[in-house]
């Protein structure tokens, strides 16, 4: 028992110390929206095709000859040809075809358009809930800590960026592309950085997981296209801002299925876990927002599955984390950076 104390505290120790040099190292975060929103207004737009002299191409013909395109038999392929030889009606088949459709419409979209659709919906973000919140010292805290959870993800790979919000509601929120927001109403609340990390955590998961993507994809505007691109979105502005207003009201009024928001949990925890912090810092957090009268009237509580469900159902699966329960929650770290101001 002695042995595992010590194992546990070794880790600890060394997660502290990594931190430690990442305050060091990492360069200072100021948000500067005037130039996130000319990054924003770049990403959405098609990049310039090439001229034929700065393509250096050479041609190769073919060692054999191509396959022959399957004949399309009558509208529709295999259903059009089910439809001539009596198999469906009109009605079966115009619902089989609208089905393809949708399902042509899932088509992966690409990082570039995800960070061009995100990037619209942050400045939607920051439109409805208070635009910035002034505290360098504070945001740079925010980007370490998101930073080092989100490197521990499911999805390392891509720039996440962190911003707080300037409304006392409890709020937080993520876009698709790496866009993370957290209200300072919902930093007020907070008592360690492991809750902190924790919901952090939870955000970046949505965005690992693709979670807003998930949702988009069965959008009805989408049905018949084959890909989403930036082309295309600047070829019909009118279908890339009723995208975005689809996804707006998703993620604003009528919130995820609440079955994303669990898995969000689940991995939000276990990210935490992975960089070392108490993994029970995200449902700690959850029980307290369910008992606070600040948190009652929040988006973050109405788009949000009961924080009792969320909680019992962490709770139901923190077997795999007890050995970790000597895992630091990083109080005094956390108020030496948050003072809680007092409200305005």
């Amino acid at each position: 028992m002695h042995k595992n104390n010590l194992k546990i505290f070794g880790v600890s120790f060394f997660c502290l110390w990594v931190l430690v040099l990442l305050v060091w190292v990492v360069p200072s975060y100021s948000f500067n929206l005037d130039q996130f929103l000319k990054d924003v207004e770049k990403s959405t737009q098609p990049q310039p095709k090439p001229r034929q002299e700065e393509l250096d191409i050479t041609v190769q013909e073919p060692k054999s000859p191509p396959p022959k395109p399957q004949q399309n038999t009558g509208n529709g392929g295999l259903i059009g040809l089910g439809q001539s030889l009596g198999v469906f009606d009109k009605k079966t088949a115009k619902i089989l075809k609208q089905s393809v459709n949708t399902l042509q419409a899932l088509q992966p979209i690409a990082y570039k358009e995800e960070k061009a659709i995100g990037g619209r919906l942050a400045v939607e973000v920051f439109s409805r809930f208070g635009g910035v919140y002034d505290d360098p010292k504070l945001l740079r805290y925010i980007n370490l800590v998101g930073q080092v959870v989100a490197d521990v993800s499911n999805r390392p790979d891509i720039e996440y960026h962190f911003a707080i919000l300037d409304t006392e509601s409890p709020n937080a929120f993520a876009t698709p592309g790496g866009y993370v927001f957290v209200s300072i109403g919902l930093l007020r609340m907070i008592e360690n950085e492991a809750q902190l990390a924790g919901v952090l955590a939870h955000e970046v998961a949505h965005i690992s997981q693709k979670h807003a993507l998930q949702t988009l994809g069965r959008s009805r505007s989408l049905q018949g296209l084959s890909a989403l691109t930036l082309t295309v979105m600047d070829k019909n502005p009118g279908l890339f801002d009723k995208l975005i207003d689809e996804v707006s009201n998703v993620l604003f009024t009528k919130g995820l299925d609440k079955n994303l928001e669990f898995e969000a949990d689940r991995y939000g925890r276990e990210f935490a876990y992975r960089m070392g912090y108490f993994p029970g810092g995200l449902q700690n957090f959850i029980r307290k927002l369910g008992k606070s009268k600040e948190g009652g009237n929040s988006i973050f509580m109405s788009t949000h599955p009961s924080t009792s469900e969320r909680f019992n159902r962490l709770k139901k699966t923190w077997n795999r984390y007890r050995k970790a329960s000597l895992y630091p929650v990083l109080g005094k770290r956390f108020f030496s950076v948050f003072k809680r101001p007092s409200k305005s």
